[in-house]
């Protein structure tokens, strides 16, 4: 694979000097001192440093941020856009909803040794302290300690689809490879010095494993705590109805959801059905109903990113659950979300065949 060792924010203030593109989507420092950054659009090469591109933070799932940016049509212009993994491959689930456009986007991707939980970031005292213990875990090919626990236990932590992919994992600084042909001309263009190497470091291979051993255990905690009927109703039980799960997920993309219709608007007379029938009433309603409706929904697009599980208020952990269930039932459609643009959609698939063992 073609790669250079340019300095990532010189490579990214060069694509603006050459007119490669016109802007730059990217994690941009807000006050950086106290975790505070943002998504935002850059079209000054002046304004380059004050990018965070590998800030371990994810305040929104960027692909849902380019998903806005692009939803009606493509930029006419070219614009760079650097994400992490999870946040590509919900970027190309939602390019196949027709809910974003990939053209004039160059895609920047990050390999990724996860983030932390936004709100412990932004209460966090000492930054640098933390940000330095979180590349030296990343050098050592472990996992920080603190990050989201869906991160701890991802495996899909490298791009795909990406034009150019920052390789950083056991790495004292990043490295910068173009593994498609959008991105090698790029490089071409720049007269980036190219050579053959690896993409990812044996310490990358190391840290893939811990992921591996961390998602079953992941797996096998959630598995029983749910265990059935009484598990789901016990560990949503919780459940305040806000709804932000569903709000912050780049794949709930709905304008109108079915569970914030009219349809759940109940009646004096309705509530006082539900206690003739089961003499007491649990408020707000249909909680559980919620989880799983969304759960059916986008399950099998589900990229793990954990926005659901941080912004829940009452700790309910989400994401490991949804992460469960979603690797299953992709497993079962042999699907990984966002690894193919030409790859359909298992909810649009239509099969004359399938899953035939069910019916014995």
């Amino acid at each position: 694979m073609a790669e250079t060792k340019l300095n990532f924010l010189g490579f990214l203030s060069n694509l603006l000097e050459g007119k490669l593109v016109k802007g730059i989507i990217s994690l941009r420092a807000l006050d950086v001192n106290s975790g505070k950054v943002a998504y935002s659009l850059v079209v000054s090469k002046d304004n380059i440093t004050e990018l965070v591109p590998d800030f371990p933070a994810m305040p929104a799932n960027g692909g849902k941020v380019v998903s806005r940016f692009t939803l009606n049509s493509s930029p006419l212009v070219p614009v760079a856009v650097v994400l992490r993994p999870c946040e590509i491959r919900a970027l190309i689930e939602l390019v196949k909803l027709n809910q974003a456009h990939l053209e004039n986007i160059l895609i920047i991707g990050m390999e990724c040794g996860g983030v932390y939980p936004y709100q412990s970031l932004i209460t966090k005292q000492d930054i640098d302290n933390l940000l330095s213990e979180y590349r030296e875990s990343l050098k050592k090919g472990e996992n920080p300690a603190g990050i989201r626990p869906v991160c701890a236990g991802c495996t899909d932590f490298r791009p795909v689809l990406a034009d150019v992919i920052v390789s950083q994992i056991g790495r004292d600084q990043p490295v910068l490879f173009f593994p498609t042909e959008k991105g090698k001309e790029v490089a071409q263009t720049l007269g980036l010095t190219l050579v053959e190497e690896m993409i990812y470091t044996p310490v990358s291979d190391a840290l893939l494993k811990k992921r591996q051993e961390e998602k079953e255990n992941m797996v096998k905690k959630i598995k029983e705590e749910i265990n059935g009927l009484e598990g789901l109703v016990k560990i949503f039980d919780n459940c305040i109805a806000c709804h932000c799960c569903s709000h912050v997920c780049p794949i709930c993309y709905c304008k109108d959801c079915f569970f914030e219709s009219a349809t759940f608007d109940y009646r004096p007379t309705d509530y006082y059905a539900v206690l003739q029938d089961k003499g007491t009433l649990k408020l707000p309603m249909d909680t559980l109903l919620f989880h799983l409706g969304r759960m059916t929904h986008m399950a099998t697009s589900c990229v793990a990113c954990g926005m659901c599980e941080d912004v829940c208020p009452v700790n309910i952990p989400v994401a490991r659950i949804f992460k469960t269930v979603g690797s299953e039932l992709q497993q079962l459609f042999d699907y990984l979300p966002g690894r193919d643009l030409e790859e359909t959609l298992p909810l649009t698939t239509y099969k004359p065949e399938e899953f035939q063992e069910v019916e014995t």
